[in-house]
């Protein structure tokens, strides 16, 4: 499915993020750099099975330069989330300054076809501090 992103799709609760772990990182490179670490579990509780087909983040720093990512794909995969079953995945996102905002959409199909978002998931930013 491409992620359209003028098309307004309709939300669908039954597939749960929630944040298993969230932690900052000050990276010491050439010019130090925030890493903003995660562990995310999704749940299907619906009655059918659900494919996630790709993500949207919203990024923002302490300065309010926002940062919008679209990628096909859940971390290289599109999983199918038969009713109760749950994905985990890890990741990292960089910030220039320190991190303020990050909230995480998904993109999928239902078992009939018919296209979702799931609600956002917003990473607890200042529990990581």
């Amino acid at each position: 499915m491409p992620i359209d992103a003028n098309k307004r799709l309709p939300e669908l609760a039954a597939v749960r993020m929630r944040a298993a772990l969230v932690g900052l990182q000050l990276v010491r490179e050439p010019l130090p750099r925030y890493k903003v670490f995660f562990r995310i579990n999704i749940l299907n509780e619906g009655q059918g099975s659900v494919r996630l087909l790709g993500r949207k983040w919203q990024l923002e720093d302490a300065c309010g330069n926002l940062q919008i990512i679209e990628a096909a794909q859940v971390f290289n995969d599109e999983p199918v989330l038969t009713p109760g079953a749950v994905f985990s995945f890890s990741g990292g996102h960089y910030f220039d300054k320190p991190p303020a905002y990050m909230a995480l959409r998904l993109f999928g199909q239902e078992h009939n076809g018919h296209p979702f978002i799931t609600p956002a998931l917003v990473l607890p930013l200042a529990a990581a501090r």
